[in-house]
């Protein structure tokens, strides 16, 4: 994958820091919100930050006002920012924010999943009256296409409902990537992508769609001895890259030898 955007890139300044003298943040992030969070853990194979790095390539949308300061929602004694998989619905978010606060000039901000984590624990660190909790947000559909799949695996709808918040999706055997440190198995944040990369592949029946929340998909990367995993990026992530001038050339995943 050559495309590579930064925090600064996506047009991250100051804005966690002027936000840090408002909010306090959670030490994690609920799975009832949607949220992700790497939170600290005995050593392992693979480290946290090799992990949550990997997110680089999954933008999120922030509602921010004019200055680029995070606008959560209020949440009974916590405070919660949504982190919009999907442009479209941030969009419609945002569109729906001004109505009801004309003097608030909001804007929406692109900003690297792993860049928002490293942000709330490092507000996390500092403040101490409330909990911001981060959301992330995927698309309604995704979640549809992810809570069929995981039925077909076995869970229950309990079991779907309480655990379930960002969908991710993968194959076994898995799809992968070639990267310059060779072949890795790929998960994707959008059904419609692994369908796409799907449709490209001979024999595509001898490999099984599966779902699974990012949450455990982070824990699994973790636990490797070896770095054998990567996210497929978003196609917001392709337009950005497009956006600011660069080469967004999509990989093409290839099936297991």
């Amino acid at each position: 994958m050559r495309a590579r955007l930064s925090s600064s890139s996506f047009g991250l300044v100051s804005l966690w820091g002027r936000l840090g003298v408002a909010f306090a943040v959670a030490s994690q992030l609920s799975l009832a919100t949607g949220g992700l969070l790497m939170v600290p853990h005995p050593a392992q194979a693979i480290t946290e930050a090799v992990a949550a790095k990997k997110l680089a390539v999954i933008p999120v949308f922030v509602l921010t006002d004019e200055k680029g300061t995070p606008l959560p929602i209020p949440r009974d004694k916590d405070l919660i920012l949504p982190l919009y998989l999907d442009r479209t619905k941030a969009e419609s978010e945002l569109a729906a924010f001004k109505k009801a606060n004309p003097a608030v000039k909001a804007k929406l901000l692109p900003i690297p999943l792993n860049v928002a984590n490293d942000k709330i624990l490092e507000l996390n660190k500092q403040l101490k009256d409330k909990k911001l909790l981060g959301a992330v947000i995927p698309r309604p559909q995704d979640r549809a296409e992810a809570v069929k799949l995981l039925k077909q695996q076995g869970l229950t709808d309990k079991a779907i409902a309480e655990g379930l918040s960002v969908p991710v999706f993968f194959t076994r055997p898995f799809l992968t990537l070639n990267t310059p440190q060779g072949p890795r198995g790929v998960f994707f944040f959008s059904f419609d992508a692994l369908e796409n990369a799907l449709a490209k592949i001979p024999d595509r029946q001898k490999l099984m769609p599966q779902a699974a929340d990012l949450s455990a998909v982070l824990r699994e990367i973790i636990k490797q001895k070896d770095d054998l995993y990567v996210f497929f990026p978003t196609p917001e992530y392709f337009k950005l890259v497009q956006q600011q001038g660069g080469a967004a050339k999509t990989p093409s995943p290839v099936a297991p030898k």
